[in-house]
């Protein structure tokens, strides 16, 4: 049971140069990483978390080392991480490193089917002991790093070595380890491809229904939200919330070409002095916009890429809520709505074609041979031709 075990904080070449040394050591490591997107504008990596052998690890990036040779390291090829995503991204964001193997302790619980797959709860279960909270929305930037801050910190890897023996042994007798695998090395991957970005960030959910008048005051209100923000370093969110920039939209569009304070909602207590100055004027300029360039509304988004054959795809869905029954697993896991989708394609398309449309990896496609070869024999393919 964890009792504030010791952990070293690695911010000078002296405790690297450790670290470096006795990652040399192992063929694994235990990893996540802490950031600040509650607190600053811009996201950084504030922390990583490394668990090797009896050792903790406080690595601060923050610090002004070149870490890069951390990466290199022996150990740091293969991680275990609980829930990777996150902190694959923001390692290769901020270093663009990948590892070459991960195990994901999330990931492995939901393969094998557990009720519950966070990391106090895995912990709860297989271990008998709670994991701190309290820290859960610190503010990671502080320096020097609080003692119940770095304690808090090596929580998050303390018993990914143990849980990760655990849930391999478990799913070697499952015969789900290759399942596990495929996952890893895509989650690896999906990682260094960020999504593109969206071309009028300014249009948030909630104002397709706006007017071009409308529009045009959020793309001013939105732009004048990410520059505040960025001048007082923090997430756009605690300037304004979307919420309260669509009330001010649509109050504001009910007075244009005024701009009338008294009709708006209620701003933020910090609207004072030069920032509401500077917010009034934002709504003055706004108004002023000829309508001639006044946003455009979205035109209605483009037809689906496919149209399933809705029998088909009824009777996909239950074939494979069925076998996901039988295999104690999410039935999300064999295939989620767009894969379904691909796999109800109309007409004749062979099933490994429509196994390549789905993109489903080769666990996968096993299962929903074994889905078809049960079902398919006793039945007429729906969605066939007479």
């Amino acid at each position: 049971m964890m009792q504030d075990e010791k952990y070293i904080l690695v911010d000078s070449e002296e405790s690297l140069a450790g670290l470096l040394a006795d990652l040399e050591l192992y063929d694994m490591a235990a990893v996540d990483t802490e950031a600040d997107s509650m607190y600053h504008y811009t996201t950084r990596l504030c922390l990583i978390q490394i668990t090797i052998g009896d050792h903790h690890y406080i690595v601060d990036p923050l610090c002004e080392l070149d870490l890069q040779p951390l990466f290199k390291a022996r150990a740091m090829q293969t991680l275990i991480f609980h829930g990777a995503d996150y902190d694959l991204r923001l390692l290769w964001q901020t270093y663009g490193f990948a590892p070459k193997h991960i195990f994901d302790t999330m990931l492995a619980a939901k393969i094998l089917g557990e009720p519950h797959l966070g990391l106090a709860d895995l912990v709860r279960e297989y271990f008998g002991d709670e994991l701190k909270k309290e820290n859960q929305r610190a503010d990671w930037t502080t320096r020097p790093l609080p003692l119940e801050m770095c304690e808090y910190a090596i929580h998050d890897t303390f018993y990914l070595h143990e849980l990760c023996a655990i849930l391999a042994e478990k799913l070697q007798a499952a015969g789900r380890m290759d399942w596990l695998m495929e996952q890893c090395d895509a989650l690896i991957e999906h990682a260094k491809n960020p999504a593109p970005a969206k071309k009028d960030p300014w249009r948030i959910t909630g104002s397709n229904i706006f007017s071009p008048c409308s529009l045009n005051i959020l793309k001013f209100l939105w732009e004048w939200r990410e520059k505040q923000a960025e001048e007082l370093d923090r997430p756009p969110y605690k300037v304004m919330p979307s919420e309260l920039m669509l009330a001010i939209v649509r109050h504001a569009q009910q007075t244009f070409p005024m701009v009338d304070l008294e009709k708006l909602p209620r701003l933020p207590r910090n609207f004072k002095e030069e920032r509401l100055d500077s917010f009034v004027q934002m709504l003055t300029d706004a108004m002023a916009v000829p309508e001639a360039d006044w946003p455009a509304r979205l035109p209605k988004a483009p037809p689906p890429p496919i149209v399933p054959n809705s029998d088909l795809l009824s009777v996909l869905k239950q074939w494979r809520d069925d076998k996901a029954a039988s295999l104690n697993i999410d039935a999300a896991l064999l295939a989620n709505k767009a894969q379904l989708i691909w796999l109800a394609a109309p007409g004749t398309m062979p099933w490994e074609t429509r196994y390549e449309e789905a993109k489903l990896q080769n666990w996968q496609r096993r299962i929903w041979t074994e889905i078809l070869q049960e079902n398919l024999p006793t039945a007429k393919r729906v969605g066939d031709p007479d």
